[in-house]
């Protein structure tokens, strides 16, 4: 995705005050890495799976347990299309590894474990149980997150025009009433370079999930990233899903989510629907380059 502006923050900063407010923005960033990543060791979602494996419910940071509350509430919007609880069935793949296929009775066991229903988060207390087996897994809205969380430093800060990228998911705080908003472009799965969609963004975040970037050959076998919790399925995405929304995990979490279900998620996301009254828009692209909007 690319910006017709280019990113910037506080317009009106000079170099020195733009490199501390970026640097502000990344440390609230790096809460949400710190507590949620499965990429590397020491994180506090870890030490919860080690906890929750022995049977024992486990107090959240405010971090992780805001995360996991988002999370949840994505499930529940999506009829479980998204799922935070798909650790086992990510696992069953091997895909942070080389990629394996798992036999018919994995997927189905996977299957039963990433069901949002094993995962019993009371926000009140920050308190976590998991069912037996359940791992979870908060790939698919942490970086989302992480931007929400580094866009609310910026605003705490007075910022108010601002755009971040985080491995192209975008967020933009402002612009200002009476300023121009951004305009995000995005770019073709089959042809990055080639922009297909055009996005005017204010106070939102613009995420897309397509299977063209992570796509390999697992004995033989083309494979991508893109899971359906709810059948253990790999999903073959011809072409890519953008979500615009004013929250970034929304947009995150969504994105992976109509990606997994298709048409049919733009037809349940009706202008009645909760998804719509969250402010969530969603498009799709195909292989004709032509982006259309679903309602």
């Amino acid at each position: 995705m690319a910006d017709g502006h280019g990113p910037r923050a506080a317009p009106s900063c000079g170099p020195a005050e733009v490199g501390a407010l970026a640097e502000a923005a990344f440390a609230g960033a790096s809460k949400v890495e710190a507590a949620a990543s499965l990429w590397r060791p020491g994180t506090e979602l870890a030490a919860v799976h080690a906890r929750t494996a022995a049977g024992e419910s486990v107090v959240l940071s405010e971090t992780l347990g805001d995360l996991v509350s988002e999370a949840l509430r994505a499930a529940e919007l999506t009829g479980g299309a998204y799922s935070p609880a798909v650790g086992a069935l990510v696992e069953s793949y091997d895909l942070r590894g080389k990629g394996r296929w798992p036999s018919g009775a994995e997927t189905r066991r996977a299957v039963e474990l990433a069901r949002p229903e094993g995962v019993r988060y009371d926000p009140a207390t920050r308190t976590l149980r998991l069912d037996p087996g359940v791992r979870l897994d908060l790939d698919g809205i942490a970086k989302g997150f992480a931007l929400d969380r580094a866009a609310a430093v910026l605003r705490s800060l007075g910022v108010d025009d601002a755009l971040l990228n985080f491995g192209g998911q975008l967020i933009v705080v402002g612009p200002p009433r009476g300023a121009p908003a951004r305009v995000a472009l995005v770019g073709s799965p089959f042809d990055p370079g080639a922009p297909v969609l055009s996005v005017r963004i204010r106070d939102g975040s613009l995420s897309t999930s397509a299977n063209t970037e992570r796509l390999r050959l697992v004995a033989g076998r083309e494979a991508g990233h893109l899971l359906d919790p709810r059948t253990g399925d790999l999903v073959c995405l011809d072409g890519s899903v953008t979500v615009h929304s004013p929250s970034a995990a929304m947009a995150d979490a969504l994105s992976t989510a109509w990606a997994v279900e298709g048409p049919e998620a733009f037809r349940r996301s009706d202008p009645g629907s909760a998804l719509r009254r969250a402010g969530a828009r969603g498009f799709r692209s195909g292989r004709a380059g032509a982006a259309r909007a679903r309602p």
